[in-house]
């Protein structure tokens, strides 16, 4: 017997990982500091499952990126932000598709 809600967290649990990954270790740099690729990870999540999960996995990862990286005074303000992010471009694909 097949548990969805057990493989829906398992694979946002993945997607997660990987956007903190992406947000961590792979840096872009430019003229005025550095790019990640923290927002791949959720757009991702946002146009394949919807903005519920892109919700979650962009406020999990940049809530983890800023207290694994030592920004811990920013961590609400990212989880709010990469929240939105997440749940608004999910919107949108949604809407558009």
């Amino acid at each position: 017997m097949k548990n969805s809600n057990l493989q829906e967290i398992s694979l946002l649990a993945i997607l997660t990982a990987l956007s903190v990954v992406f947000g961590l270790f792979i840096k872009i740099p430019t003229p005025t500091g550095f790019l990640t690729l923290l927002d791949a990870g959720i757009y991702f999540t946002a146009f394949y499952l919807g903005s519920k999960a892109a919700a979650i996995v962009g406020g999990l990862s940049g809530f983890l990126i800023d207290l694994i990286a030592g920004y811990p005074n920013w961590m609400f303000v990212s989880f709010l932000a990469h929240g939105s992010q997440g749940y608004f471009a999910g919107w949108t694909g949604k809407n558009n598709f």
